[in-house]
């Protein structure tokens, strides 16, 4: 397996620049599902970098659930099990899609501190905040979806003062940030709804739901998004294919 040299005359740490391009291979198939990725210390040898450095990479990779680590064995690739689908259509595409009219209600808009899982997912330290976005989606009106997103603060300063409610949020992104939401890895999972859920999306409590919790990158694999996503089941179907966001998603 060959990785491309990393930049160190890049400002991105060299353990991003890393797990970007193993990602980048993972899901393009370049390396496969069950193949073992190179030890720490032959990646740091083979790319002139430290340990630490290669062994954070992996880290990232194990926490992101893309590989996985075997006592004794080393480091493989995971299967995808729904993980590591590419370019979910986004809800306003979907909803036109089929003929409905997509909007928004938001409940929280606001800059917050996280927990340590969640500054892993984003990529962020503990002492960046992030904006912490809810919405209830709507189809023609109807409650649908209720969303849960984190942002990198520093990616998008002063988003937590536009109006989402009535804009597409990949829109803001891309036409006041420049940043390009390109590639989601997302997991889905059938529970029951919790109080909360049943009473935003007007069904019943214990009623089954669909949850998809993913990760969205820039084309470059910078984290722009970690979003949890629960879907009503009654009524309505989803949709799960392998493609770019498109450059409307919103």
């Amino acid at each position: 397996m060959q990785v491309r040299p990393l930049n160190k005359n890049n400002p991105e740490p060299l353990y991003r620049q890393l797990y970007s391009r193993l990602a980048e291979q993972i899901i393009s198939g370049e390396i496969k599902a069950g193949e073992r990725i190179p030890p720490e210390r032959e990646l740091a040898d083979y790319l002139n970098v430290s340990r630490i450095t290669a062994r954070q990479a992996i880290d990232a990779l194990v926490e992101s659930g893309m590989v996985y680590r075997e006592q004794g064995r080393g480091t493989f690739v995971a299967e995808p099990k729904m993980r590591g689908v590419i370019g979910f259509t986004s809800f306003s595409e979907e909803m036109i899609a089929r003929g409905m009219q997509p909007s928004s209600i938001v409940i929280t808009q606001e800059l917050v501190t996280v927990g340590e899982r969640l500054q892993r997912a984003l990529k962020i330290g503990p002492e960046e905040q992030a904006l912490h976005l809810v919405r209830v989606r709507l189809a023609n009106g109807k409650p649908v979806a209720l969303q849960a997103s984190y942002l990198p603060q520093r990616l998008c300063p002063g988003l937590e003062n536009e109006p989402i409610g009535s804009q597409s949020l990949y829109s803001i992104l891309r036409e006041k940030y420049y940043i390009n939401p390109t590639w989601t890895e997302a997991e889905v999972e059938a529970v029951q709804a919790s109080a909360e859920e049943a009473h935003e999306l007007q069904i019943d409590k214990n009623d089954p739901v669909l949850v998809i919790k993913g990760i969205t990158f820039t084309e470059s694999f910078e984290v722009v998004e970690s979003v949890r996503t629960v879907y009503r089941s009654k009524g309505l179907a989803i949709y799960l294919g392998r493609q770019r966001i498109s450059s409307f998603a919103r």
